[in-house]
């Protein structure tokens, strides 16, 4: 009972303060496993439920809650699924916990709702499986799970839509493999980067070469912030990403040939920064991960799966085009030009 004890004394200061504090941020979980029973947090945006915002001003007047707190627990209820082992529990309480302004005038963007569930002591060691649908998967999810033998963080999307906590490496390894794919494939300053990079020169073997540099580069500063070696910080780590691009594509609008091996060295070299950008957009699922090797792994070949399909798609554009030379160099030095733009877009944003 420690965990909602203490949950319960944020919740009275933060009513007490009249203000808009909340226990978490939306979209994110926490799940901690106790003796025969576990506790769920989890902080949803307004915008996530039906018929409820009857103002529809994208807030929840205290009345509003009031009035529709069974609706809100239900549309809850039905949007996500939380098992330990096969058994779903006996649901023991369930509680709206909000921080609104004293004069009512006021609402709140989210809403905390504590469940707390009953599980056989059995069943409190088998892996926890968190899943979610509907209207829950318009946004995603940092689900944090502890228990007694340590706890694990995953992210839940509508590409992820569930998660099996606690389910050794393999479990692991999957999710972080999602998530390296993700973070290159939907990653736009790393996608622009190995973009501008592979469209200066239209060569499959300069192509395997560089991106093998690359890979080398990025996985070594990934694991090593992963294992706490290396911390930076994103707002440092951000910019020099941003420079990278902007160096790749002036090279190649000002017609800087450098040999093979050189190019090899600088491309490492840049890499070894977007390791860095990897790890601290990762940092929050890598801490306390019961296998840091199996998230390593997957998250690095994951994201080699993501440069692949992007190799594969520009090569493919480019030897479709390889009999229209004229048209094949405008497209190419449209995507240096996008390249050089957006890093220097980028580099002024985030300086």
């Amino acid at each position: 009972m420690g965990v909602v004890r203490f949950i319960a004394a944020l919740w009275f200061c933060a009513m007490g303060a009249g203000a808009h504090a909340h226990l978490i941020s939306a979209g994110n979980g926490l799940v901690n496993v106790l003796p025969e029973r576990a506790v769920l947090l989890l902080a949803v945006p307004v915008s996530v439920f039906q018929n409820v915002d009857i103002n529809q001003d994208g807030l929840l007047q205290p009345e509003e809650i009031r009035a529709n707190r069974d609706r809100i627990i239900e549309q809850l209820n039905q949007s996500i699924r939380f098992e330990i082992g096969d058994a779903q529990g006996e649901v023991l309480d369930d509680q709206i916990m909000v921080s609104v302004h004293a004069d009512d005038r006021q609402g709140t963007p989210q809403i905390e709702w504590l469940r707390q569930i009953k599980f056989p002591q059995e069943a409190l060691s088998l892996p926890v499986k968190i899943s979610l649908t509907g209207r829950l998967l318009n946004g995603e999810y940092l689900f944090q799970v502890k228990r007694v033998d340590g706890q694990e963080l995953a992210k839940i999307s509508a590409s992820h839509p569930s998660h099996v906590f606690f389910n050794q490496s393999w479990g692991t390894f999957q999710a972080f493999f999602i998530d390296g794919w993700q973070h290159i494939v939907e990653g736009y300053d790393h996608l622009v980067f190995l973009v501008t990079l592979l469209a200066a020169s239209v060569v499959w073997r300069r192509w395997f070469w560089l991106l093998t540099a690359f890979t080398l580069a990025h996985g070594i500063t990934y694991g090593l912030a992963s294992f706490g070696v290396v911390q930076v910080r994103s707002e440092l780590i951000e910019p020099v990403i941003a420079l990278t691009i902007l160096i790749t594509a002036a090279l190649s609008l000002f017609k800087v040939q450098l040999r093979l091996r050189t190019e090899m060295v600088a491309v490492f070299g840049l890499g070894l920064f977007h390791g860095l950008g990897f790890a601290s957009a990762m940092a929050l699922q890598l801490q306390g991960q019961r296998y840091p090797m199996s998230s390593i792994v997957g998250f690095n070949l994951g994201v080699e799966a993501g440069q692949i399909l992007i190799c594969l798609i520009l090569g493919g554009l480019f030897e479709i085009l390889k009999r229209k030379s004229q048209q094949l160099e405008n497209i190419r030095n449209g995507m240096i030009w996008s390249g050089f733009l957006a890093g220097g877009f980028w580099l002024f944003e985030r300086i």
